[in-house]
């Protein structure tokens, strides 16, 4: 979940305040006018900054048809990562609504499909959804997503002296060696995971 602006904030609690008293959100004009903005465009601005950080979505080109999510927590799904071998990372434009406790602290976070089962004995399991907390660096031990070559792979992080191993939970898989850190990029942090089935 993402920081907003003081403006942002203020446009969003303006909408989330008027959908609970009138049950359909309001227009840009209507939010310009109690805000104070001579502009509807300012509005529009503010409006697609919350979409973009996730904090609502618009089902079509009305400020009527604006759908506003609990606390910002509908994540990207951006696509598959393996719990086996590694295989490509993909982006897409699905969405998932995640609950708000996975998505304490600092941000961006993101959703990756898992494919595989070679995270099993932390019970991830294939077809799972992984929710992800972005950032470049991970503390030891930590379940990571980590980018080899074009890739993403869902393992343990283990910093050795010379090198880096990334450890499965399941026993069919040998940890992969990672020499060169430079081969090696962690796209973020494991904080939880929502099944579907």
């Amino acid at each position: 979940m993402q920081n907003l602006t003081l403006n942002q904030k203020k446009v969003l609690d303006f909408i989330k305040s008027y959908v609970s008293k009138n049950g359909t959100p309001p227009t840009y004009e209507v939010i310009a006018k109690n805000l104070g903005y001579k502009a509807k465009s300012t509005v529009h601005h503010y409006i697609e900054a919350l979409i973009s950080k996730g904090y609502m979505t618009k089902e079509n080109h009305l400020s009527h048809g604006l759908t506003l999510h609990n606390e910002g927590n509908l994540l990207p799904v951006l696509g598959k990562v393996a719990a086996g071998q590694p295989i490509d990372f993909k982006k897409a434009d699905e969405h998932v609504e995640v609950p708000s406790f996975m998505v304490k602290g600092p941000g961006p976070y993101f959703v990756l499909q898992v494919s595989g089962d070679s995270m099993i004995g932390e019970c991830i399991q294939d077809g799972d959804y992984v929710i992800i907390r972005q950032q470049k660096t991970a503390n030891q031990g930590d379940i990571v997503v980590a980018e080899i070559e074009d890739s993403a792979t869902i393992k343990r992080f283990h910093k050795k002296r010379t090198h880096i191993e990334l450890h499965s939970a399941n026993e069919k898989y040998k940890p992969i060696i990672i020499n060169d850190s430079a081969q090696l990029r962690i796209a973020g942090v494991f904080c939880g995971l929502l099944r579907t089935q």
